[in-house]
């Protein structure tokens, strides 16, 4: 995981990683790191460089807010923290830059961080922790050069005493260049060459043109041939630039010192900074790690929870770097492991063939729980731990002759040592437990060691050839038996982990497999006791049971599962058909209501024609008894049809009528009130009795007019906004003006679903709402237009009258408002509502509307 570290800092945070230690920091470290896997994901972007020499870059993704996060470039700060935390001491500009570049990163990721709050809260809490040194960043960053010094707008004086320095070696070069010219006739210089000795500058002479040339000799070569020498006439001009260059060091100090001191005013910003970035490297060196093997977050059991160990799909991210390394041979990738250790069997004894895989096993679980105790992710589909206080090992050989250890005996002081130390907490890795001894004696060993490890409550893996421990592992409580796999027909182990039964060494079969002589291995089986062959052979059946049983299994979840999709099709099915049928019920249903609404008006009308034959005549009294009679008739027909209406809707909702009722759309409500109604006498009219005003049905239109003129020829009728003369013949019933009035008033309060027969007094057909299309109080209208809406409205308020229901809820939704303005203006006029208002908001609030109905 180290690996993965950007910077020196992560790489020793993860070194420094000890497993187990406080639960809430270990939980902390593995938050983080799953924001980390996290934001690298929402980046999905290209492959990003985990080497990068900047601190941040724009990701190329669709997550425009984030961006890339890199530590590179970072040193290790360690010894310049211990000095900028001493009183006036002075950095080195090297110091300075490294210093500069470690806090530089910060700011960047610190910017980056807080700005992804939103979606990764975590990572920005700790981003936030960084301290704010962009002003310092920007302060002292421009003074520094890239070449590692100090730039010379450092300072004015710095700049003045520069530019000084700049002039006098000029002076001094144009100086000793003539005096080189004056002696070149004489060949007493060395091709003009100009140097420095000891911050001076001088000219190389002849040793023996030394008389030549006045000055100071300041060295000569190796040879003795050549001599170095400061003219008499430079010497002052020396003088003033060694001077010049002494200022100029003390002006770079005294820079260097100010800069020091302002990091030393912050030294402990700086290195909580530092410990804070080594944090954040280890969180994202431990998601790009987990990209790399596909790990998971590992969970710990609740403290109130049974503890149990699951891994699903584990690998050992060791053997995976290894077998990737083989990609072109066989066996190039790890067989998952997969196991479950829980309240009731905390134990586990593998057993299987030599090189199966057993020890793989147990180190993989081993390793696993020690990398979710130390807050890392692991290479596994799902994995959950109880927090271990401890992993305790007994793996691989420990003989020593320094120390008199035999194999059998290292493997005992292991054993006893955690015998001394283990807790129920404890996770237990044994390897060949009771092996290096005889066969008898080790196995009742081991079955010992196990129970006294069960009756402490620990979880335990551990590996055996021994049957004694086998037989233990399937017989007793709390434990279970695995095995690794074998190929019975390559001789080759599969590797993978088999739980519920033992398994068979194999140690012949690998023995062959290996390339044993065939003599050999036929005397070995001939030595072979019959209890073993009958083992075997059990342990062979029982593995071709267990997979028997497995094809069983998988055979009847592929039923059951093609089962239940068989009777979910069934039942979508009937779902249709109900849906279908329920259609075509209300479409019969609202072919009756029509024909009941003409035929009541019609019958209303003649009613009307009868009790006032013609306007402003004088009634008889016949005419008027006639109209008290049909006056009566019509009360008693209304309220007889309310209360079979009613009785019929309280039916249809309840489901407490017959089948046949219950398929059929007319539900027949002929009483006393209907028989009187169908009695009254009731004379037509003739065509020609037909006054202005009075309407007429025309068979030429199939239609009804009002008449607006009459002649002798014929009528003047109005249709809609058409007008046209008719013949009588072409006139088939005549209503009268008064009838039509009457009818047009009574439509208003006359039952919705009301349907008189024809005139020879069939009966009453009544008309019944669908119950299944929702609650009789209730009605959802979201997403229709509002006309629609209007319609199916006004229907369901007729119907909650017929129910005697006082208040309904309409439902509408929000949206843009325009259904819930026009379903207002439908109740402000509709004769039936008393008042309506929004809805509570445990009811739907301003998405629905309470409608309160008249009594």
């Amino acid at each position: 995981v180290a690996g993965y570290a950007g910077c020196p800092l992560g790489r020793e945070a993860i070194l420094d990683l000890t497993p187990g230690g406080d639960a809430n920091a270990v939980e902390g470290r593995l938050k983080l790191a799953a924001e980390a896997m996290a934001y690298r994901r929402e980046l999905s972007g290209p492959a990003q460089s985990t080497r990068s020499q900047s601190g941040i870059r724009p990701a190329q993704s669709d997550s425009a807010n984030l961006q890339s996060i890199s530590f590179g470039g970072i040193d290790a700060p360690e010894e310049i923290l211990q000095r900028i935390g001493v009183e006036g001491a002075a950095l080195e500009i090297p110091q300075i830059i490294s210093l500069l570049r470690l806090l530089e990163v910060a700011v960047a990721i610190r910017a980056a961080l807080v700005q992804a709050r939103r979606k990764f809260p975590l990572l920005a809490s700790v981003g936030e922790r960084i301290g704010d040194f962009e002003p310092l960043v920007r302060q002292w960053s421009g003074k520094l050069l890239p070449s590692g010094e100090l730039d010379d707008r450092a300072s004015a004086q710095l700049a003045r005493l520069r530019q000084e320095i700049d002039k006098q070696r000029r002076t001094i070069l144009s100086s000793l260049r003539n005096l080189l010219r004056q002696v070149s006739g004489e060949e007493s210089a060395q091709d003009e060459i100009i140097t420095v000795r000891g911050d001076r500058f001088v000219v190389p002479l002849r040793a023996q043109k030394k008389s030549q040339l006045r000055g100071v000799v300041h060295g000569s070569s190796s040879s003795g041939q050549t001599l170095y020498v400061e003219p008499l006439e430079t010497i002052d001009a020396n003088n003033d630039l060694v001077r010049l260059k002494e200022e100029e060091a003390r002006e770079v100090h005294r820079i260097l010192r100010e800069i020091t001191a302002s990091f030393h005013a912050r030294a402990a910003e700086i290195a909580e900074t530092s410990a804070i970035l080594a944090r954040l490297d280890h969180a994202f060196a431990s998601a790009r790690f987990a990209a790399e093997y596909h790990c998971v977050i590992p969970r710990f059991c609740e403290k109130d929870a049974a503890p149990s160990l699951t891994l699903e799909a584990a690998r050992h991210p060791l053997l995976e770097s290894l077998l990737r390394g083989k990609g072109s041979e066989k066996q190039s990738s790890v067989v998952p492991l997969t196991l479950t250790l829980g309240e009731n069997s905390r134990m586990l004894v593998i057993s299987g063939p030599n090189t199966g895989g057993k020890t793989v096993a147990m180190k993989t679980a081993g390793l696993l729980a020690l990398m979710a105790l130390s807050g890392l992710p692991v290479p596994a589909e799902r994995a959950e731990f109880p927090f271990f206080d401890q992993v305790l090992a007994d793996i691989g050989d420990a003989q020593s002759i320094t120390e008199n250890l035999s194999t059998f005996s290292s493997h005992l002081l292991n054993i006893k040592s955690m015998l001394e130390s283990v807790t129920p907490a404890s996770l237990i890795l044994l390897d060949e437990l009771g092996g290096a001894t005889d066969p008898e004696e080790g196995g009742a060993l081991a079955v010992a060691v196990m129970e006294r490890f069960r009756a402490l409550g620990v979880f335990a893996v551990t590996s055996t050839h021994h049957m004694a421990l086998k037989a233990y592992a399937a017989s007793s409580d709390g434990q279970q038996s695995g095995s690794m796999g074998f190929n019975e027909e390559t001789l080759a182990p599969t590797y993978k982990l088999e739980l519920g039964r033992p398994g068979s060494s194999s140690g012949l079969a690998t023995a062959q497999r290996l390339g044993l002589p065939a003599d050999v291995l036929a005397r070995a089986r001939q030595a072979l006791s019959s209890a073993h062959h009958d083992v075997e052979r059990f342990l062979s059946r029982l593995q071709e049971d267990s997979e028997a049983a497995t094809r069983l299994r998988a055979d009847l979840e592929q039923r059951t599962a093609e089962q239940s999709e068989r009777e979910r099709i069934w039942a979508e099915t009937q779902r249709q058909r109900e849906t279908e049928r329920a259609a075509a019920w209300e479409r019969q249903l609202d072919t009756l209501t029509s024909e009941l609404h003409e035929r009541a008006e019609l019958k209303l009308k003649e009613i009307a024609a009868l009790a006032n034959p013609g306007a402003g005549a004088p009634r008889s009294g016949k005419s008027a008894d006639t109209a008290k009679k049909a006056a009566r008739v019509a009360s008693q027909f209304k309220e007889q049809a309310q209360d079979d209406l009613r009785q019929s809707w309280v039916s249809h909702l309840s489901g407490t009528g017959t089948d046949a009722e219950a398929s059929a759309p007319e539900q027949a409500v002929a009483g006393p009130a209907a028989a009187a109604f169908a009695a009254l006498p009731l004379p037509a009219l003739t065509p020609r009795q037909a006054a202005v005003g009075d309407r007429v049905h025309l068979k030429s239109f199939n239609k009804t007019g009002i008449v607006r003129a009459k002649s002798d020829s014929g009528l003047e009728v109005e249709i809609g906004s058409l007008r046209m003369r008719v013949s009588y013949d072409d006139v088939s019933e005549v209503i009268p003006a008064a009838s039509a009035a009457s009818s047009t008033s009574s439509s208003n309060s006359k039952p919705a679903a009301s349907h008189a027969g024809g005139s020879g007094g069939a009966g009453i057909r009544v008309r019944m709402e669908n119950a299944s299309q929702g609650s009789s109080a209730e009605i959802n209208v979201i997403g229709e237009n509002a006309e629609d809406a209007v319609r199916r409205v006004d229907k369901f308020l007729d119907n909650a009258l017929l129910a005697q229901l006082t208040r309904v809820r309409v439902v509408h939704g929000h949206g843009m408002g325009i259904l819930k303005r026009a379903l207002a203006e439908m109740f402000s006029t509709h004769p039936q509502v008393e008042k309506f208002s929004p809805a509570p908001p445990n009811e739907g609030g301003a998405g629905a509307t309470i409608v309160e109905l008249k009594q």
